[in-house]
């Protein structure tokens, strides 16, 4: 950066000085005088710089008589550039002489040393106000050196100024007129928020981030989305802005929201719990007849009368073919279940033991496939009916009369609960 400038102040020449032509004799100059001068400084460094300035003062000497100083000098200055506040602190070397009809003319060797402060007013212009001291040799009847204090005011123009930016983030500090304005410039920041800073890049930026440290949402105030571990809806708790009633009270297990996450009690012991438990205090008797609504109930008694070992059920011999007078039987078991669409079934076939056990139990198989075929035809959902060959494994009655093998050779139908399992409901049993 280069600066130039143009100054005027006051220069108050010392009683000790030593600026006359030691042919002549000696004077006093005027206590104080006014001074104008010119200076150029470079800046390599923003903290550093490199200066030249040339003064003229006007000034009389103590018999009234004109008298002119000048100087030339260069110095180094230093400063801290807070932008448009810069304090600065300089030294250096240079001359002052005198030019004066009754003291003739004299060059002296200088050292200065002062301060000050630049107030800019813009990018480019501003004002220098600072302070100084000339050290020059004192008159050969002191020796020694004296001091010529300055006080000057300043009026500078910077070219090539570079545009502030504190915080190093590549984002221009305010009041710049810059097209990369800094949002934040006591902090260095991301291209995203112009220069707001972003610890955990979640493009939330800091100050409005609730959760710094953990990449999240801005919807969510820079915070992780809620997290519901046991996908009951609810979410776990110590999370932050969760609302009051949808926080888990159980988060590792599933529940309800009425219980806050928590798993809804059984108050009978019925498996069913007390949300969807028509009795919460009654436990469900498990019959196949309507075992999902938590009440004890009867099995009515249509279902109870096809239930068991189905009479009149006829198969021609060793075949799976049903016989004639089978059907009416097996239709009005089909209007049954009609009435009742929630009822399963399993369909169960048994032989006698006469014969191959393996060719028994896929001849009963069979039967009772043909059976569930026939329901289905009568339209009985497919899914409701299962069929099963057990052979001669479960006779109920004696294989070695021909009254007992006819008898174990049979249709059974079975209720089925909730998951699949045959129940022990007979024809008059009253649950």
């Amino acid at each position: 950066m280069v600066e130039l400038g143009a100054y005027a102040g006051v220069f108050f020449p010392s009683a000790a000085h030593e600026l006359y032509d030691h042919t002549r004799a000696w004077q006093a100059y005027d206590r104080a005088a006014a001074t104008l001068g010119l200076r150029a400084a470079f800046y390599p460094l923003a903290l550093l710089g490199l200066e030249l300035e040339g003064a003229f003062t006007p000034t009389r000497t103590a018999d009234g008589s004109f008298a002119a100083l000048w100087a030339a000098r260069g110095h180094v200055l230093a400063q801290l550039p807070l932008y448009s506040v810069v304090p600065f602190a300089l030294l250096g070397g240079g001359v002052l002489a005198t030019s004066a009809s009754p003291l003739g003319g004299d060059v002296d060797p200088a050292l200065h040393f002062g301060g000050g402060v630049k107030v800019m007013l813009t990018r480019y212009f501003g004002v220098r106000i600072e302070g100084r001291g000339a050290v020059t040799p004192a008159t050969s009847r002191d020796g020694g050196r004296t001091v010529h204090p300055e006080l000057l005011l300043n009026f500078i123009v910077t070219l090539h100024r570079p545009l502030r930016d504190r915080d190093g983030d590549g984002f221009h500090d305010p009041g710049q007129r810059s097209r990369k304005e800094d949002r934040c410039p006591g902090r260095a920041g991301v291209a995203a928020l112009q220069g707001c800073p972003d610890r955990d890049r979640d493009g939330v930026e800091d100050d409005a981030d609730a959760c710094v440290d953990e990449p999240g949402l801005a919807a969510r105030d820079g915070c992780p989305a809620l997290v519901d571990r046991d996908g009951d809806g609810l979410f776990d708790p110590g999370q932050y802005k969760t609302p009051p009633d949808a926080e888990d009270r159980c988060p590792a297990h599933a529940g309800a929201p009425a219980y806050q996450g928590c798993p809804a009690p059984d108050t009978d012991g019925d498996g069913l719990d007390d949300l969807i438990d028509r009795c919460v205090e009654r436990a469900e008797n498990i019959n196949g007849y309507e075992d999902d609504d938590g009440c004890p109930d009867r099995v009515p008694i249509p279902v109870r009368e096809i239930l068991g070992t189905i009479q009149g059920i006829r198969f021609t011999f060793l075949s799976a073919a049903l016989t004639e007078d089978s059907a009416p039987i097996l239709d009005r078991a089909a209007a049954v279940l009609a009435e009742y669409p929630l009822l399963r079934l399993e369909i169960q076939g048994h032989t006698d033991t006469d014969g191959d056990p393996e060719l028994n139990k896929r001849l009963s198989l069979r039967r009772a496939e043909a059976v569930r075929a026939h329901l289905v035809t009568r339209g009985v959902g497919a899914d409701r009916l299962t069929a099963v060959g057990y052979g001669g494994e479960q006779p109920i009655a004696d294989n070695d009369a021909e009254e007992g093998r006819a008898a174990n050779r049979r249709i059974e139908f079975r209720l089925l609960d909730a998951v699949g399992r045959p129940l022990e409901v007979e024809r008059g049993d009253p649950q």
